[in-house]
């Protein structure tokens, strides 16, 4: 007779949602002089670029005597269209994970640690203002109804970039704060982006309106790029947002 095998035992799975440090680049234009009382400009660039790319352009529409911050994203991947071995080039972003909050939180620490490294030395806390490509856009905008750093935002600019998904439709939420209540927005669209559409990017202007201080939304021709005749529109509201 045969003796029937032992009842394996059967193990539980467990999922646990675990953190790890992730480190990113910085680069900081500190001009001569800077103290306590300069105004400071934070650049994000898009998915896929780096932080020279988005330096070059923020430097031009920065106010002359401001720090300029640009945090590169941590998160690295191959830049579309250059996937072969003859062309490969390493692009950045903020995080593409399907649980929205990591990707939220990731860009949230990287702004935060990049104020609080400046502030160290230099910088003016209540004169900090954000610019941003694409894909930070609408993580910039949730920033602003809780600054990070704890004080409210002088001026975020958007480029080619989208609103929170919860701020749009019938039931929008969450309502304008305290501190957004005292940012300036300037919001540039085009009118031939692909990701960005005219029906999609139609009622921007209202959304940004009932939550900010002031708010515009500005439409240019061309496609997905920070367009060039938007460059004086940016100037104006980072040289306000500065010397207010």
């Amino acid at each position: 007779m045969v003796e029937d095998a032992a009842t394996p035992s059967v193990s539980s799975l467990v999922e646990a949602e675990l953190s790890v440090p992730v480190s990113f680049r910085l680069l900081a234009d500190l001009p001569p002089g800077s103290n306590r009382d300069t105004p400071i400009v934070v650049a994000l660039h898009g998915y896929a670029q780096d932080a020279a790319m988005i330096r070059d352009v923020a430097r031009r529409l920065s106010p002359e005597g401001a720090i300029l911050l640009v945090p590169e994203g941590p998160f690295s991947t191959l830049t579309p269209g250059t996937e072969s071995e003859a062309t490969k080039k390493i692009g950045f972003h903020w995080g593409v994970h399907p649980k929205a909050e990591w990707n939220r939180g990731v860009h949230r620490a990287a702004v935060y640690s990049a104020i609080s490294w400046v502030l160290r030395s230099c910088g003016d806390a209540d004169r900090v203002s954000l610019v941003a490509f694409s894909q930070p856009c609408s993580f910039n905008y949730r920033l602003a109804l809780d600054p990070p750093h704890g004080r409210p935002f002088r001026a975020i600019v958007g480029i080619c970039g989208g609103l929170p998904g919860e701020w749009l439709g019938e039931n929008a939420m969450p309502e304008g704060t305290g501190a957004s209540k005292q940012t300036t927005v300037l919001h540039v669209s085009t009118n031939d982006d692909p990701f960005y559409p005219a029906a999609k990017i139609e009622p921007y202007g209202r959304h940004l309106a009932a939550r900010f201080r002031s708010a515009e939304h500005r439409l240019y021709d061309g496609g997905h790029r920070i367009p060039s005749a938007a460059a004086d529109a940016i100037r104006t509201v980072l040289a306000a947002a500065a010397h207010a």
